[in-house]
């Protein structure tokens, strides 16, 4: 018996056993969430409303139908807090783990392959891995929650009240949640340039990645030492190159567009300050330091872009991933070329990885537009309203113009899977849940077919 059932845990892909353990928790943290303890004695919470907060907590996402400021009691907030970390930290690490333990059972060059994704010696073994995710993440926060501390002094005077309330929008702010202690999220420091700055910083290093802050370490490390072995990987040239591009142009449209509109009357500081943080935020974080209705069309097309793009693969954010946008227009600029494969960097982009992008391209913009369709049923709203919804759950973002509060019974059910997908999604593509290509021997004839 203890043979057939190891037997079948072998048998078991990886990925279906992170989704399991993905909806176990859950569970859990929508149990736990429904407590007498974890609600205000004024609020009212169904199972539904427990189990859509704590699908957004552990997903990263931060859209709430309840508002975590009033209607969560101290350990309530606690309770979204562990999910959030667990979502971002967990699942990074588990991710990582899988990723090294399948490699274990496969061919040398493969598992060389798998081991070089963590670049350094040592992060070439799982447990390196999981402690360097450890540290780097708690240090972040602890780095994040101090500057908050300070930031938040002006506007709470309670010691033990600004202490929790730093170290929960730390941890929000670098696994990329967006979940506030604040009703109206942080749109009260919009002019605090050390909040606003500093959460901006937790939202960009917790999109680069564990793979590519390692990269980055070992190489200034080996600079500071004289030793130039160690290079920057592709990978970390793409997350880094497209991240500043995205930030930068998504910050310069969204200047232009609200100069005259929602930042007028603003100094030009704050204003460069707001539009750098609603470039950050939304790729994939959810914060707001101003009111999202009060944007242009041309602002929020721009975040509704980034909003689906996202954030690095191996990061706390969602999105299809830079990377995978990176391998798109590689791809199509070969095809515009004439040239036989993409390329990036000088590197030689593989017709698989290529697929791969191909197919999170596709099963993101399906489930988009199924979404979509499923939201402009169940709800009476602006299509504005519902688009911006689909795209803000799809990609983990949890920034809203007012819908997700007062989202029926059947759209909750509906935004709750977008956020699943949403975040498991790409685990699911690279841990097992999509068959490895394989030769069957056989070729079949070459097909005309007209495209474009």
């Amino acid at each position: 018996m203890r043979r057939k059932r190891g037997l079948f845990f072998r048998k078991v892909r990886p990925g279906v056993a992170l989704l399991a353990g993905i909806l176990l928790l859950i569970t859990l943290g929508a149990i736990c969430l429904l407590t007498p303890l974890a609600t205000s004695a004024t609020s009212d919470i169904s199972f539904l409303d427990s189990a859509f907060t704590s699908t957004s907590a552990l997903c990263v996402t931060g859209l709430i139908v309840k508002d975590t400021a009033t209607d969560f009691t101290f350990f309530g907030q606690l309770m979204i807090l562990i999910l959030i970390q667990i979502g971002g930290l967990g699942i990074m690490s588990i991710a990582a783990m899988v990723s090294l333990l399948a490699g274990q059972g496969i061919g040398v060059s493969q598992s060389k392959q798998l081991r070089e994704m963590f670049h350094g010696e040592y992060l070439r073994e799982s447990r390196h891995v999981i402690k360097f995710i450890i540290l780097f993440t708690l240090v972040f926060e602890a780095i994040g929650a101090f500057l908050l501390y300070i930031g938040f002094s002006s506007e709470i005077t309670d010691v033990p009240q600004r202490l929790w309330f730093a170290v929960f929008h730390s941890v929000s702010a670098f696994c990329n949640a967006g979940f506030s202690t604040f009703s109206d999220s942080l749109i009260g420091f919009s002019g605090n340039g050390l909040v606003v700055n500093t959460i901006t910083g937790l939202l960009i290093i917790g999109g680069l990645g564990f793979a590519v802050v390692a990269n980055l370490l070992a190489y200034f490390r080996g600079r500071a030492m004289s030793d130039r072995k160690v290079r920057l990987s592709v990978q970390t040239k793409v997350v880094v190159g497209v991240s500043v591009a995205l930030l930068v142009v998504g910050g310069a449209i969204i200047y232009f567009s609200e100069t005259g509109n929602a930042f007028a009357g603003k100094s030009l500081a704050e204003s460069i300050s707001l539009s750098m943080f609603q470039s950050a935020t939304a790729r994939t974080a959810g914060f707001n330091t101003i009111d999202l209705n009060m944007l242009s069309i041309p602002s929020l097309f721009i975040i509704i872009i980034m909003m689906f793009i996202g954030a690095a693969p191996g990061s706390t954010g969602g999105g299809i991933k830079i990377t995978t946008l990176a391998v798109l227009w590689a791809n199509a600029r070969a095809i515009a070329r004439g040239d036989k494969d993409a390329r990036l960097f000088d590197r030689e982009v593989s017709s698989l990885v290529v697929r791969q992008a191909l197919l999170v391209f596709t099963v993101a913009s399906a489930c988009a537009v199924v979404g979509l369709f499923l939201l402009s049923i169940t709800e009476d709203q602006s299509f504005m309203m519902i688009v911006f919804e689909t795209f803000s759950a799809l990609g983990t973002v949890g920034l809203s113009l007012g819908l997700t509060p007062v989202l029926s019974a059947s759209g909750k059910l509906v935004v709750m899977v977008l956020m699943f997908v949403g975040r498991v999604g790409p685990l699911a593509v690279a841990y097992g849940l999509v068959k490895a290509s394989k030769s069957r021997g056989i070729k079949y004839p070459s097909g005309k077919f007209i495209v474009g």
